[in-house]
């Protein structure tokens, strides 16, 4: 059982350097983790002859020398060219499933259930091949810790450079204050807007108070949407790519701007209704008839801030909700 771990690892080892190696040649060729380049897939076929090579000269691979596996034939010498080629494409083809997709994680448990149930796999006994595990040396043992953690580090690297490229959910930033708005404060300025307001000084005066508190509200938001462009910002800086670093700014730019803009014109809204609603809080000007249930002030320029107050009034209460909006 222990043989077949290690067999596993020199085969892990021996296939992840092969594509350390062939990412190095390919560079930018080699595509990305979701969508590798045919060239990169096309190296793999290239590799058995590579192995067979090895085994053919050393017995072993890189990794089969770093986990102690060591390959001869039914003789105990070294495989010949031809017998080690045709070993390796077994392998690669029914014990890896030529890297295919689905099939490539299927035959691997199979190739193990296989080896524990008769001892042995396929290729090795019909090829009349022995496969051999020894104690490694203290030097390779070294050799395989630093690989060891030279791929940590890699992988810690790679994770950290995912996050940090990795798109912003521009939408749940651009959703979140849109919906705070639309199902918070909204209905507050609602509440605290209405023809009844105005028609005494003292509902005047507490609408006014209703919205002092929803300026501060939305300045609550735009002072969040602040802390949000210093926090990605800071994140955009440390981006290597730079053509994606340009991308990112751009899309963050759009989407700030929008808010900003947005947030600014409601704050705009609401200080024009402050200012409209002190106008109503004189006990000595709010005064009016109602003529048909509508009110007649008094004075001249009280008649005018009443329509331009009803007029702005219904504007606001017909803006409704974007409806790509989701809550």
């Amino acid at each position: 059982m222990f043989c077949f771990f290690k067999r596993a690892a020199a085969r892990f080892i021996d296939y992840l350097l092969w594509g350390m190696i062939t990412v190095a040649v390919l560079g930018e060729k080699t595509g990305d983790l979701r969508s590798p380049s045919l060239f990169f897939y096309a190296s793999f076929w290239i590799y058995p002859f590579v192995e067979a090579a090895l085994l053919n000269s050393f017995a072993t691979t890189a990794g089969k020398k770093l986990t102690g596996v060591y390959v001869f034939d039914a003789e105990g010498k070294k495989l010949s060219y031809p017998l080690a080629l045709k070993r390796s494409f077994f392998v690669f083809g029914m014990g890896m499933g030529f890297f295919l997709p689905y099939i490539s994680l299927i035959l691997p448990a199979c190739t193990a259930i296989l080896f524990f149930r008769r001892k042995g796999v396929f290729w090795d006994k019909s090829l009349a091949c022995s496969v051999k595990c020894v104690k490694t040396s203290l030097w390779d043992k070294m050799l395989l810790a630093g690989f060891l953690c030279f791929l940590a580090a890699g992988y810690f690297l790679t994770v950290r450079m995912a996050y940090l490229h990795r798109e912003p959910d521009f939408d749940a930033i651009r959703n979140n204050v849109l919906s705070d708005y639309f199902e918070n404060i909204r209905p507050q300025m609602v509440a605290a807007l209405s023809p009844e307001a105005v028609l005494t000084p003292r509902a005047a005066i507490q609408a006014g108070k209703r919205m002092e508190t929803v300026q501060k509200l939305l300045q609550e938001k735009s002072d969040e949407l602040s802390v949000i462009k210093t926090e990605l910002q800071k994140r955009l800086d440390k981006m290597s790519i730079n053509d994606l670093k340009r991308m990112r700014e751009r899309q963050l730019k759009a989407v700030l701007a929008e808010l900003d803009g947005f947030l600014f014109s409601e704050k705009m809204r609401a200080g024009l209704f402050e200012s409209m609603l002190k106008a109503f809080q004189s006990e000595e000007k709010n005064k009016y008839t109602l003529v048909d249930g509508v009110p007649v002030f008094q004075d001249e320029g009280m008649k005018r801030q009443y329509d331009s107050y009803m007029t702005q009034l219904q504007i606001f209460l017909s803006l409704g909700e974007p409806a790509n909006v989701q809550p």
